[in-house]
Parts: structure tokens; sequence; C-alpha cells
């Protein structure tokens, strides 16, 4: 009877409350531990989920050393010369839509933004900051994608440069400064160099091309 009691005496006794808390922050150590790694694995599961983007060659921006070509006509695809720009200045449209081509011989034609316009003008004519980025022969290139709503200016009125859409009016010896319709901003400038007879750019956009929307 005695040592029963003395036993019933012994599982009475209270727990130090050290030893409890010690358990306590082991086991919420491991929980910690273990539910991190679970978030650990699921993170490698997404991350091995996540498609990669591939480039595109046809989808690259222009590029300094790309050589422009026809984006359309006959002479689709091929490189524009000095003498090409020459003959289309006696032309209904003086200037040539063009799309770069990579040193890799890959034309860029499938960004949008990479629609651009070639013309040869009168360095006389042009101010300081457009001659600064025009060829010395008087090659100029914009950016092809109007500012307003993101049409391609393809027109010559008045000698103007135009916009088929809403009558935006560019010109191009002043960094395709605004001269008429609702167009927020000039299209920005390319620069380029002529180099064995080919157009050439020289330098990046000198403002963001593509529609201000």
């Amino acid at each position: 009877m005695a040592d029963h009691e003395a036993k019933a005496h012994h599982h009475d006794h209270p727990e130090d409350p050290q030893a409890h808390a010690t358990r306590r922050a082991v086991l919420q150590a491991a929980i910690g531990v273990g539910a991190g790694a679970a978030v650990l694995s699921t993170l490698w599961v997404g991350a091995g989920l996540v498609p990669r983007v591939e480039k595109v060659p046809s989808k690259e921006p222009v590029a300094v050393g790309d050589t422009l070509v026809f984006a359309m006509g006959a002479k689709a695809d091929q490189e524009i010369t000095l003498d090409d720009l020459r003959a289309a200045q006696g032309a209904a449209l003086p200037f040539i839509i063009a799309f770069p081509k990579s040193p890799e011989n890959v034309i860029k034609k499938d960004l949008r933004n990479n629609t651009l316009m070639v013309i040869l003008a009168d360095p006389a004519r042009m101010s300081p900051e457009t001659r600064q980025h025009a060829s010395p022969e008087g090659v100029l290139a914009y950016s092809a994608i109007c500012k307003h709503l993101g049409c391609t200016v393809s027109q010559w009125i008045n000698n103007n440069w135009v916009c088929p859409c809403h009558g935006g009016v560019y010109d191009i010896h002043n960094q395709a400064r605004v001269l008429a319709g609702p167009v927020p901003a000039p299209v920005p400038q390319l620069p380029v160099r002529v180099e064995g007879g080919r157009v050439v750019v020289a330098g990046e956009f000198l403002g963001e091309p593509g529609a201000d929307v």
C-alpha cells in the first residue's frame, strides 16, 4: 500500500517547466524545417513548370550593324542601296519603308516597331540635331510607326511625311517634329550610315519607337 502511494506520488509530480519548454522548441523547429523543405520543393517544381522564353531572331529589335532592306514591293527583302534612294527621289513616294536585317541575314520583320522609313534628303535643310544622325550623303531613317495609334506613316503630301490614319504630319528635316494632327510626339530618328553602298544602322533609336498609348 505504501509502495503504491509512493508510485502515485511520483506520477503526480509536476513536469519541470524548463524541460517542457525545451521539448516544445525542438518540436516547433522540426515542424518549421519540414514546412521550409516543403516550400522549397514547391518552388523547385514551380520553376520547372515556368515556360522558357526563347528568342525569335525575326522579332529581335533593330541593332547597330543591321542593314536596311525593302519591306515590300518588287524588291522586298533586298538590301536598300544609295542608288535606290536616289531613284526614289523622283517618285511619288520619295522614301522607302524598310526592315532591319541582322549580320546573320535574319530579316527582323516580325516585330512591329522594326518598321522603318528611310529617305535621301538635303543635308542643308536638316536641323543640326537631325544632320548629326544622318549619313553624310543625307540618308535619314525614322521609326515608321505613328506615335498616335501605331499606324504606318506611309504617305507623302505637299512635301510632308503624313500618317494616313488621322493626318499626323511629320517634319523629316527636324527630327520628325509634329506639324499637324493629333500626334502626341515625334517618331524617333534612327542613326544610319552608308557602307559599301548599303544603308547600315549606326546607333540606337533616339527615343522609344511605337505608339504612345
